[in-house]
C-alpha cells in the first residue's frame, strides 16, 4: 500500500511540473532579454500611416533603430534595403527612425536617396528608444512570428549576416 501511496503521489508531482512548466512556456514575460516577447508599440510613418508592433506577428520581424546623422546606420541601410527585397514575403523589416535626435525633414529625403522600400516609422518623441534601451545604433532586435526576441545585434549588419539570423529562427 505505501507503494501505491508512493508511486500516485511521484506521478502527481510529476504532472505538476510538467504543468507548471507548460505555463511558464505559454505566458512569455514581455522584456528585452532573448526569450522576451519584445514590447508592443505603435508609431507613424511620414504619411501618418500608424504601424503596430503586434499587427506584424506571424512573420519573423527586424526591428531596426537607426536615424540619417548616423555613420553605421548609413553603411547598414543598403544591406537592409537589399535583404527585405529578396525576403518580404517571409520577413517584415520595421525601421524606427530616431527623430527626437534628428529633424523630420531630413527623413523623406534620406528615404528617397537609398530608395527604401520598407516601412519607416517615425520616433518623434523618443518613447520607443527609452522602451527599448537603446543605448547604440544602429541596434536591431529579431524577433519570431510571435513576437518573441530571438537576437539583438548592436552595430550594423550585412547582408549575409541578416540570412542567417533569419535561417536560425525560421
Amino acid at each position: 500500500m505505501k507503494k501505491v501511496v508512493a508511486i500516485i503521489l511521484l506521478l502527481g508531482l510529476t504532472g505538476y511540473g510538467i504543468w507548471q512548466a507548460l505555463a511558464a512556456a505559454q505566458s512569455k514575460e514581455v522584456g528585452l532579454s532573448v526569450g522576451d516577447t519584445a514590447p508592443d508599440f505603435a508609431l507613424k510613418t511620414l504619411d501618418d500611416e500608424q504601424i503596430r508592433l503586434s499587427q506584424l506577428r506571424g512573420k519573423p520581424v527586424m526591428i531596426n533603430f537607426w536615424a540619417t546623422w548616423c555613420p553605421p546606420c548609413r553603411q547598414e541601410i543598403p544591406e537592409l534595403e537589399k535583404f527585405y527585397e529578396a525576403h518580404k514575403q517571409h520577413v517584415e523589416l520595421l525601421s524606427v527612425h530616431l527623430t527626437s535626435q534628428d529633424r523630420r525633414d531630413r527623413v523623406g529625403p534620406f528615404i528617397q536617396q537609398y530608395g527604401l522600400t520598407f516601412p519607416v516609422v517615425l520616433d518623434e518623441k523618443g518613447k520607443i528608444l527609452k522602451l527599448y534601451n537603446i543605448q547604440t545604433i544602429p541596434t536591431t532586435y529579431i524577433l519570431d512570428g510571435n513576437g518573441v526576441i530571438r537576437k539583438k545585434v548592436i552595430g550594423p549588419m550585412t547582408y549575409k549576416q541578416m540570412q542567417e539570423i533569419m535561417d536560425q529562427i525560421r
